[in-house]
């Protein structure tokens, strides 16, 4: 039995010729978090079609003796000639026989495809070539998943997200600050944007926090409350 290829090996293969995005505990790792991960996650961009995805791919994936793409869940192994069918039905594949699983996504369950671009303008590049999407985007890939991991990774990147937003929000013009909100909020985010001296910036804030409370947030409630 052959030597098993490195993860790590494949995806810098990968990120080599095209454009990769590392996701899962890999990337929050990344961002700051220790914590341990069993697998790796990357999402290669999409392309037009299953079709032309598999046929970019298929030399990288089928490249080593032991690596082995197969169907997640089923773990049925996936002929070159059914690679483009299963990712077009499941948006993910894992490649079994490395050192560790490597989940190879074209279609993330959190993540729109028509999306890749500007997640990965906004993304960081390592040094493996691959790029690290920004907080807020890392954040959505893990909401709504249900898993217990996940939930702790949800807290890790909101403290982080939130203590970025905090010391930025005063320095920042109108609408950028503008711009922040929409993209990330919590009660202590609307709280700090309340007093931006900027147009406008201020009635968003109020307009969120009024949003929030009526979701049930008690801090929103509370904050509306005291003025």
């Amino acid at each position: 039995m052959g030597t098993k290829t490195e993860s790590d090996e494949v995806v810098r293969r990968l990120a080599d010729e095209f454009r990769v995005l590392t996701l899962g505990g890999l990337a929050v790792i990344a961002t700051g978090l220790s914590r341990n991960t069993y697998d790796a996650d990357i999402w290669v961009e999409p392309f037009a079609s299953p079709e032309e995805w598999s046929n970019h791919l298929s030399p990288i994936l089928y490249a080593s003796g032991t690596a082995q793409p197969v169907a997640i869940g089923s773990w049925e192994k996936i002929g070159r000639g059914n690679l483009a069918g299963v990712i077009g039905r499941d948006g993910v594949i894992r490649v079994n026989g490395l050192e560790r699983p490597l989940d190879v996504f074209r279609d993330p369950n959190q993540l729109a495809m028509e999306d890749f671009d500007e997640i990965w303008d906004r993304a960081q590049l390592q040094d493996d070539g691959t790029r690290l999407p920004d907080p807020i985007d890392l954040l959505v890939s893990k909401q709504e998943t249900g898993r217990d991991k996940d939930r702790a990774d949800i807290i890790f990147l909101e403290g982080k997200i939130e203590a970025d937003y905090l010391a930025r929000l005063p320095k920042v013009s109108a609408d950028e600050a503008a711009h922040m909100l929409r993209r990330f909020l919590t009660p202590r985010v609307a709280e700090a944007a309340l007093a931006h001296p900027g147009n406008g910036v201020g009635e968003l804030a109020r307009k969120f926090l009024h949003e929030l409370a009526e979701e049930g947030d008690p801090y929103a409630a509370e904050i509306l409350r005291r003025g």
